[in-house]
């Protein structure tokens, strides 16, 4: 079985005493619900108005700013990572830190809720948590096509009491789990860790921790799993090696996957867009700028750019050429979220009390972790390829070649699952 493959995350937070670690950062758009509106041999469908706030179940009146967060987290990785390939899920890492916002107090929690971009003059923060509880519900819905899972865990150190109060909103509002760790036998402790996390991400991510600090107070790993089929598979056969152009100074070989269809598409001099439909309510967003200015785009990245290309999408017949990609990216979050206004929770002022009980208690360790798989198609083809279109039509060639921007999102939530960049398709 191939499929199109998303795994990530593991948000690793690893808190530890505030006066047994070093750790200072300085620092210091947008909703993107894009419909897929995907054209079936060759008849039309109407692609649905998009209303800037649409509210009409918890989660979405949350996603313009999860959507403007993912945004300038790309942004942030991007200019600090400028030719790297780069994966990540946005919404896991809000998730994670608006968990983590409900036993922060003073200054170190409204860093962490204007970090992740929300502004509490126009939502309440009962919103917020209300908006992640069903964003939440929403990933772990089995009766879904696609499949995704996402949920929260703490390893809570046998050697320190945290509140009660907080476990049970933990609980109640991002489905946390917990668990009893005994992190003065760290190799026991990592094991323990890592096995939760190879579990709920299928294997994906085995090792995600070398070692574990045996004076910590908790351990809140965040993850989400994503597997999808196209709606309309790529052909096995049809696969083939090809030049994808990293700059004017590099190529490499890499297998291009091939399919002629109908799909909504904006082709101009300088950006090139596709959405790609999966089964279910999500679809993908590929992203290809001018040859050289990749860094200018990237720059620009916000909601009102996702907007301009998004109307643009016409339904296009298309033979779209994209590259067959494996890769995995890893964001240093104390330093990325440091320079994105969430200082304190990293350093010694951190106020974290409504977690233990303590002031002095602070991050000490923040990572996240994503793979990305892509891959021809969901199920084992029967061996017939079915061509879209029209002979009176002749498609236009839009091929993936050189160094692009994707987004994964979820049609029903109105949020990014994963963003990122392919720089190097064989990196």
């Amino acid at each position: 079985m191939r499929v199109f493959l998303f795994l990530g995350v593991t948000l690793l937070f690893t808190l530890a005493l505030a006066d047994h670690h070093e750790g200072e950062h300085h620092g210091k758009d947008d909703h993107h619900d894009h419909k897929r509106g995907h054209q079936k041999k060759g008849k039309h469908h109407d692609k649905e108005p998009h209303h800037h706030h649409n509210e009409s179940m918890p989660c979405h009146k949350i996603a313009q700013y999860n959507s403007k967060f993912t945004f300038d987290l790309y942004r942030q990785v991007a200019l600090d990572h400028p030719s790297e390939n780069l994966v990540f899920s946005p919404v896991s890492i809000s998730t994670a830190f608006a968990f983590l916002s409900l036993g922060a107090k003073g200054q170190t929690h409204s860093q962490i809720i204007e970090g992740i971009s929300f502004n509490t003059s126009e939502i309440s923060e009962q919103e917020m948590h209300d908006g992640f509880h069903h964003l939440l519900v929403l990933l772990n819905d089995v009766n879904r096509e696609v499949q995704l899972s996402g949920g929260n865990a703490l390893f809570i150190s046998q050697e320190h009491k945290i509140l009660q109060e907080f476990l049970d909103k933990a609980k109640k509002l991002y489905h946390s789990e917990a668990f009893s760790t005994d992190f003065k036998n760290s190799e026991e402790a990592k094991n323990q860790i890592n096995s939760y996390v190879e579990k709920k991400t299928n294997g994906k991510i085995a090792d995600l921790l070398d070692s574990v600090d045996q004076d910590l107070i908790f351990v809140l790993i965040n993850y989400i799993y994503f597997k999808a089929k196209w709606e309309n598979p790529f052909a096995n056969e049809l696969t083939t090696e090809g030049d994808f152009h990293v700059n004017e100074n590099t190529t490499v070989k890499v297998p291009f996957m091939f399919r002629t269809g109908f799909y909504l598409a904006s082709i101009t001099r300088e950006v090139t867009v596709v959405s790609v439909p999966y089964n279910g309510d999500a679809g993908a967003l590929f992203i290809m700028p001018k040859e050289g200015k990749l860094s200018e785009l990237e720059r620009n990245l916000n909601t009102d750019s996702i907007y301009k290309w998004k109307n643009s999408l016409r339904n296009n017949f298309v033979d779209l050429h994209l590259p067959k990609v494996s890769i995995t990216g890893t964001v240093n979050l104390k330093e990325t979220l440091g320079k994105m206004g969430i200082v304190d929770v990293f350093s010694d002022s951190a106020d974290l009390s409504g977690i233990t009980g303590e002031a002095k208690a602070k991050i000490s360790k923040a990572v996240h972790k994503a793979v990305l798989n892509v891959n021809e198609q969901g199920t084992e083809a029967s061996g017939v390829t079915e061509l879209e279109g029209s002979f009176m039509r002749l498609p236009v060639t839009v091929k993936y070649d050189r160094p692009y921007i994707f987004t994964v999102y979820d049609l029903k939530a109105k949020s990014v699952l994963f963003t990122g960049r392919v720089f190097n398709p064989n990196k």
